[in-house]
């Protein structure tokens, strides 16, 4: 517009300034105008570049039309008062009389903010509530487009260039069964996702399809003429591209997949919910993919927060090896923390202790793991023998029978030749099967599993082909299994 708001209020304050002259004031011929942000926000160009000049002295009086020109929150404008009080800025609303060097005229001002903020948060509400009723009778309350769909007089249609393709990602997904092979289809085909321009002209789309965008298009209800607000749906004003059977399918399918990709995480991260490091902060479950292989870990709250490593911390702590060193060494340390080895139930459990599976040791015995710089420390629960002993040895413990409830283990780490860390035992300690270094003891056990699955019937090319090794690596580890308990005996 040739003369707006933002005019006619700059020309009252300039007005207000020419009546001042005899005090010396003089308007600044720089503009502070931000038209179109919200008084809400401090986020805003003029507003920063103004504080910026406040700070270089160029600005001595700062005057508004009214006090919720400058800011509609009573907290950022305390955060302004305080750069105004600090670099002798003097504050002035041309419409609304007061001095911010008083008491009186802070206590003022203060209520006139507080009357700004409500009028700001009920104007939010209103507008909260209106975007409700209108999803409620199935209207488009903005946003991009989803695939599929134009937009026109604010609302959706069909756009025939991209029904085609959003009616082809939910075929797909139901053909390739997951996401991720879905977006592996996709971009070999070299399928983009359609490009889109706001009204503010900005661009966007034209690049490769996300999963996160992917999961979005697949669970969105628009595609069966439906319209979500929080957790419900109303029906749209638009036409379906998928039909409601096809979704109900979609819709069962992911649901299993996500059971199933937790069920996997539950199954390969045993230590979930108990890792944390010397300063109380968690370590989460997470896991990568390389082409058919997963490889599991637990990432630190701090990496993943602030992208920051834990000073002097293990950041990311690879699964298998953790869970690893804390059954060894709990199966090494039962027989000390019993309260009474010559018991003759107890003296039972140390000798078939074997019998009982490592996840069932952990799960029961295991409250918590404190990773330090140069050891762990594995908190034991005094009764987790108890139920694993009676499932699969058929004893009854007495209660309590554990009665140390800690087990120390110093390590160091390294890097093995693929890049991976490797928790070693600490050195100095006595070598013991249970001690061996991380690479040798995982060859070890697959020694033993092989072993045993290859005397079971299996053929070590089948055995080779499902871990993903050669047929030699796989026959000198079972012959190294051999070796390793010998030379141990």
């Amino acid at each position: 517009m040739e003369f707006n708001t933002l005019d006619a209020q700059r020309e009252a304050c300039e007005a207000y300034i020419m009546s001042q002259k005899s005090e010396g004031w003089r308007a600044s011929a720089e503009q502070y105008n931000d038209g179109g942000y919200s008084g809400g926000t401090m986020d805003r160009p003029a507003l920063n570049r103004l504080v910026e000049d406040i700070k270089a002295g160029k600005i001595q009086i700062v005057v508004v039309y009214k006090i919720d020109r400058l800011t509609r929150s009573l907290m950022d404008f305390s955060k302004l008062v305080e750069v105004f009080d600090e670099y002798g800025v003097t504050f002035v609303s041309v419409t609304q009389s007061f001095n911010t060097t008083t008491s009186m005229g802070r206590l003022t001002l203060n209520v006139l903010l507080s009357f700004a903020q409500f009028e700001r948060e009920v104007t939010g509400e209103r507008i909260r509530d209106k975007i409700t009723a209108s999803k409620k009778k199935g209207m488009w309350m903005g946003g991009a487009a989803p695939v599929g769909y134009r937009i026109e007089n604010r609302q959706l249609h069909i756009n025939p260039d991209e029904e085609q393709l959003a009616q082809m990602i939910f075929d797909w997904y139901l053909k390739l069964g997951s996401v991720r092979a879905l977006k592996q289809e996709l971009d070999v085909k070299n399928i983009r996702s359609p490009k889109r321009i706001s009204q503010k002209g900005k661009h966007s789309g034209g690049m490769s399809f996300s999963r996160g965008a992917l999961y979005s298009t697949l669970r969105n209800p628009v595609y069966i003429g439906k319209i979500k607000h929080k957790d419900k749906t109303y029906d749209g004003l638009h036409a379906a591209i998928i039909s409601q059977e096809k979704w109900n399918k979609v819709q069962t399918m992911l649901e299993n997949n996500s059971i199933e990709r937790s069920e996997v995480t539950k199954k390969r991260h045993l230590l979930t919910g108990m890792i944390f490091d010397m300063e109380g902060v968690p370590y989460s479950p997470t896991f990568t993919q390389k082409r058919d292989k997963q490889y599991c870990y637990y990432i630190s709250q701090n990496l993943l927060q602030y992208k920051n490593h834990p000073k002097g911390l293990i950041a990311r702590l690879p699964a298998h090896e953790i869970e690893q060193v804390v059954e060894l060494n709990l199966r090494k340390n039962i027989a000390r923390l019993l309260n009474n080895a010559d018991d003759p139930r107890q003296a039972h459990l140390i000798k078939h202790l074997a019998d009982i599976p490592g996840p069932v040791l952990i799960k029961n015995l295991v409250t918590k793991i404190t990773i330090d710089l140069d050891h762990l420390q594995i908190n034991i629960n005094s009764d987790g023998l108890r139920i694993p002993a009676q499932d699969f040895l058929q004893i009854s413990l007495p209660e309590n029978a554990i009665t140390d409830n800690n087990v120390t283990v110093s390590y160091s780490v390294r890097r093995g030749r693929n890049g991976a860390i490797i928790i070693n035992p600490d050195q100095n300690k006595n070598k013991a099967i249970l001690d061996l270094p991380a690479d040798e003891l995982k060859r070890l056990i697959q020694g033993i599993d092989w072993r045993d699955r290859h005397f079971a019937g299996e053929q070590m090319s089948d055995i080779a082909k499902a871990e993903g090794y050669s047929n030699l690596y796989v026959r000198s580890t079972i012959m190294k299994s051999f070796d390793s308990l010998m030379r141990k005996m």
